[in-house]
Order: structure tokens, then sequence, then C-alpha cells
């Protein structure tokens, strides 16, 4: 499989994460990669199997909108915007993120990181938690 067809393999996936069956990840993703985000190190396909069929949970929408990827022979960066609805989160209303993936691949992805922010992301969403934390970035400079 070429490198631009994985790639549009990976973003086809994750365009509507909420419909996506765990299962056809071994389509793309090697038995032993390793995947990466602010929280976890999973390591494994069925792990990662496991992983993405435990995050839907609480979820009502989760959407990817990718911008354009830099591709190379075997890595990738893909931008991305996260649109994302959880029942705890901000009363379930919509809720966008920006993060980026980096993944590496020979035939199949073999490394997979994510980067966003994750105080964007969840804390704060959080109310209480949510306004200390944006008081804390104004004051670095960051609001």
């Amino acid at each position: 499989m070429s490198s631009r067809t994985l790639v549009k393999d990976i973003q086809a996936y994750y365009r509507d994460f909420l419909v996506r069956d765990p299962a056809n990840l071994s389509k793309m993703y090697s038995d032993k990669v390793v995947f990466r985000d602010p929280l976890h190190r999973i390591e494994g396909l069925p792990a990662l199997k496991s992983y993405f069929s435990g995050m839907s949970r609480g979820l009502t929408q989760c959407r990817f909108r990718f911008e354009e990827a830099s591709i190379t022979r075997d890595s990738a960066c893909l931008p991305w915007y996260m649109h994302y609805a959880h029942q705890s989160l901000k009363g379930g209303r919509p809720l966008r993120l920006r993060g980026c993936s980096f993944v590496r691949f020979s035939d199949k992805v073999f490394y997979h990181e994510d980067f966003y922010d994750m105080g964007a992301m969840v804390y704060e969403q959080v109310p209480l938690l949510g306004s200390l934390v944006r008081k804390i970035k104004l004051r670095m400079g960051q609001g």
C-alpha cells in the first residue's frame, strides 16, 4: 500500500470515529503498533482496539476534519480538528479541539502519536476547573 493510500485510509477511518469498527484497525495498523497521546501509551493492536472501544463511551459525537497532510515515504503529519460531544463535558454540547497526529509506517502504521492540548479538551470544559485553567493561561500569556 502506498503512503498516500495509507494516509487516506487513516483519515477516512477517523472522519466519523463513532461509526467505525475497531476491528478494522488491522487493515492500517501493525500488530505491534505503539500509540501515544497526552494520557496514554498503548502497545499492540489488541490493546489499541480495546482502547478505542472504551474511548467512545460517553461520546455522542466524534468527527475529525483533516487539513493538508505532510507525507514522506515512511511517515506523515496529519493536522486535524476534532469535533466532539461528551455527556460529561459542557452539558453534552458540541466542542472543537485542534491537534495533530504523527504516524510512522512501512506497509502499516507501527507508531501513532497524537498531539493536542489536554486542558482545552477536558479540563477547560469542567465548570470550576475550566475557569481556573483559563485564568492560569491568561497569566502565562497563552489565553
